[in-house]
């Protein structure tokens, strides 16, 4: 089938969606825990909802201009250009660190707010200024190992540093910031902030073996590279971010909806429904990676080979799985999480409806992941970008003539309509297109810009320097 028909092989494409899922589902594992803690509070719950919703539209472009690191070494390594691959794994730490002074900036302007604000703006802020101390570290964390995801080469101990260690970390200064000490959300978000830098120095140590080949290219920076995956991680940046400005949204609606909707919308749409997208979220990043490979091999059979044999995992580990717990255990689970709350029985009913339109969302948010996985690998930013933007402002344009105050139902059900549009138009892109000519990625690979050739207007490839 191809000269690497190991990655595409059942086995591998298994092990690394289990990968992937357990690295998912561990960071939303220790989410959820907070919002345990800090369920007798409901201020402390809507605060914590919607400063980190504000937060992920800034965290969007930033993650993604970093998350292009395993779509460049999938294609690289497709190319059987290794060398190329731990060069753009290199180039990925640079935006990483790029990205990290940011963040610092951003923390000390949320820090300034902070002390002249009151609460529980002075609370929100304060999270605001963590997470974004805490970009640094998550990002160079991504792209240590965006470089193993697009080898196809995410295993045990790499496994160990970003999902074992952060979980340890995260829910033990939980416990003591936001439960023993009460510093409610800011202890939350320093709790965060903990987990992302005990990941990321145990990903450095345990990836001590492949950094002289990821950072020696950090000493001479391949500027066409660089500019190439920068543009690319531009274009996929703005689509989440755009993405991002949809689901933030939907939580600024429904806190004018009232406490309880907003409440019950945070528990079960932040809460609990990332932990039974895991799987869907696994998959969507293993088949990202794979199909870049397959682009890169030029192997159009293996590449419709990927995208059958992930879909056909995904049937059982995203959906079967996860939400047949749920329907056995989800109303006792979620009772047990609001316990504490002075307000739960409200939340609880609220929260029990929202999760049965979340599961009829569930599928449009898989098929939108999953979609957008291929069509990235295909380097189809332009029309992700496009798609987007057009389905933001229909879903804007939806809330403004919707009723203010409307019920937590109605507000999901016009989120699910606007995600179903969404996903149509990326299956009719795909449908059109898919498997792509084999010879046309390849004339476009990142890897191709940074080792010596270049795309004319004729889509041809031209050697530099002859």
């Amino acid at each position: 089938m191809s000269e690497h028909p190991e990655t595409s092989s059942l086995r591998v494409l298994s092990a690394q969606i289990l990968s992937q899922t357990l690295i998912f589902a561990v960071g939303k594992t220790g989410n959820l825990v907070e919002r345990v803690i800090l369920a007798a509070d409901t201020v402390a719950t809507l605060t914590l909802g919607v400063s980190w919703s504000a937060f992920c539209v800034f965290h969007a472009f930033s993650a993604n201009m970093v998350n292009v690191c395993p779509l460049v070494v999938g294609r690289c390594t497709g190319e059987l250009d290794h060398e190329g691959a731990r060069a753009a794994a290199g180039q990925a730490l640079l935006l990483a660190g790029g990205w990290g002074a940011v963040g610092i900036v951003l923390a000390g302007a949320a820090g300034v707010a902070a002390a002249f604000a009151v609460e529980p703006a002075r609370t929100a802020a304060l999270f605001f200024a963590t997470q974004a101390l805490a970009l640094g570290p998550l990002l160079g964390t991504s792209a240590l190992t965006g470089y193993f995801t697009g080898t196809m080469r995410l295993g045990p101990r790499i496994l160990m540093a970003v999902s074992i260690v952060p979980i340890t970390v995260h829910l033990a200064l939980a416990w003591l910031l936001a439960g023993l000490l009460s510093w409610s959300v800011t202890g939350a978000g320093l709790a965060r902030l903990g987990a992302a830098l005990a990941a990321l120095v145990a990903t450095l140590a345990l990836a001590r073996g492949e950094l002289g080949g990821l950072v020696a290219p950090l000493r001479r920076p391949n500027r066409v590279l660089l500019k190439a995956m920068f543009t690319e991680g531009s274009m996929l940046g703005l689509q989440q971010l755009v993405a991002a400005f949809i689901v933030l949204l939907l939580y600024l609606t429904a806190l004018r909806a009232g406490d309880i909707t907003s409440a019950a919308l945070t528990l079960s749409h932040s809460g609990v429904y990332p932990l039974l997208f895991s799987f869907a979220w696994g998959s969507s990043q293993v088949v990202g990676a794979a199909a870049a490979q397959a682009i890169g091999h030029g192997d159009n059979r293996e590449l419709a080979c990927v995208t059958w044999r992930c879909l056909g995992l995904s049937a059982v580990l995203a959906f079967l799985l996860p939400w047949g717990a749920f329907a056995v255990c989800g109303r006792p689970a979620l009772a047990w999480l609001i316990g504490a709350s002075p307000d739960g029985e409200a939340i609880l009913t609220a929260s029990v409806g929202l999760m049965g339109l979340l599961a009829v969302f569930f599928v449009f948010d898989f098929a939108i992941n999953f979609l957008s996985a291929l069509l990235r690998a295909s380097r189809e930013q332009a029309y992700l970008l496009k798609t987007t933007v057009a389905v933001a402002a229909g879903f804007g344009a939806l809330l403004m003539v919707l009723p203010a105050r409307m019920s937590g139902l109605c507000l999901i059900g016009s989120f699910i309509a606007a995600q179903a549009v969404w996903a149509m138009l990326l299956f009719l892109r795909v449908a059109s297109r898919w498997p792509v000519r084999s010879t046309m990625p390849k004339a476009r690979t990142a890897c191709s810009a940074g080792t010596g050739f270049r795309e004319d207007n004729k889509g041809q490839l031209k050697v530099l320097n002859e």
